[in-house]
Order: C-alpha cells, then sequence, then structure tokens
C-alpha cells in the first residue's frame, strides 16, 4: 500500500503540492526515504527468518522508495518547492537524472554482490538498462552541445567500470572454486 499511495496517488510530481524548501529534510525524505530505510532494515532483518519472497519484496520495496526519494529530490533541487510535472526541466536536471539513476545502480550493484541479493543486483540492472535507454532515446534527442557529449561519456565510463567490476568479481569466483 506505501508504494501504491506513494508512487501514484500522493507523489507530488502529480499531485504538484507543496514538499518543502528545506533541501533533505521534507515531506519527500518523510513520504519516501523512511519507509525505504524501514524498508531495508527489516529485509535485513528478517532475512533468514521469513520466506525469500517476503525479504525480497521488503529489499524492492525498499530500493524502488530509494529511487523515487533519489529522483524527486533532484526535481526539488532544479524547480523549487513545487515539484510537480507541469514545471518542465531543463537540460542540467535532465542530464542529472541520467547520472544519479546510473550511480544508484551501481551502488545497487555493489550492496547487492556485498549482501548476496539477488532482487538487489536485478533491480541494479534494470535501473541501468532504464539509464541506457533514457540516454539513448531521450537525452540523445534533447540535450545539446557540452550536456549531451558528458552524457554519453558518462554512461561509456560507467558501464565499463561495470564491465571491469563483473569480470573481476568472476575471475575471483572462479578462482575459489564458487557460483556468483
Amino acid at each position: 500500500s506505501i508504494l501504491l499511495a506513494h508512487l501514484i496517488f500522493l507523489d507530488p510530481l502529480f499531485t504538484d503540492e507543496a514538499i518543502g524548501r528545506i533541501p533533505v529534510f521534507n515531506l519527500l525524505f518523510l513520504a519516501y526515504l523512511l519507509p525505504a530505510v524501514a524498508s531495508a532494515a527489516l529485509a535485513l532483518y528478517v532475512r533468514y527468518k521469513r520466506p525469500a519472497w517476503y525479504v525480497r519484496m521488503l529489499a524492492l520495496a525498499a530500493a524502488l522508495l530509494g529511487f523515487a526519494y533519489a529522483t524527486l529530490s533532484v526535481r526539488h533541487y532544479f524547480v523549487g518547492e513545487f515539484i510537480g510535472a507541469c514545471h518542465g526541466d531543463g537540460q542540467a536536471e535532465t542530464y542529472t537524472y541520467s547520472a544519479l539513476w546510473l550511480v544508484l545502480g551501481v551502488a545497487l550493484l555493489v550492496v547487492g554482490v556485498r549482501l548476496r541479493a539477488d532482487v538487489l543486483r536485478l533491480a541494479s540492472g534494470a535501473l541501468i538498462v532504464i539509464s541506457v535507454l533514457k540516454v539513448f532515446l531521450f537525452d540523445m534527442s534533447n540535450l545539446e552541445g557540452a550536456w549531451r557529449a558528458l552524457s554519453f561519456i558518462g554512461l561509456g565510463v560507467v558501464l565499463i567500470g561495470i564491465g571491469l567490476f563483473y569480470q573481476r568479481l568472476l575471475s575471483r569466483g572462479q578462482g575459489r572454486g564458487e557460483e556468483v
């Protein structure tokens, strides 16, 4: 119910309600970040005590709420207190979304590998694919000049880094005879 309410019905991107002027401690903090942290903490706590599907759903809910918080916080930074979609977006904001989503995808990948959480690694892969599609389909047509170049350079660096990370991870796992 939290995901349904906060991502669809009460999302300030759609309702254009005021979320507060303070950058971090505003309504986004209460509606998205605190439930994300609580869901992640609960997923870690019940990891070996509850069924796997329950833990995966908690981890996925935490990842989705954290993603929403980060994305809406970028919107808050660029637009202000009223972050409704009707206010439009600039090139810097569009570029920042791509960069943020790639950073979040890499962070989810690292946490997923460290905790051996398949759902976080899959969420990471989905977020990275969404970021790549956004760069190629949206940024290529809407960004101009340096913003377009930075978008593609950043994407290339991150994808090379992810490839090297997986190469190191797979070679380390094969060296010890483990499955990854």
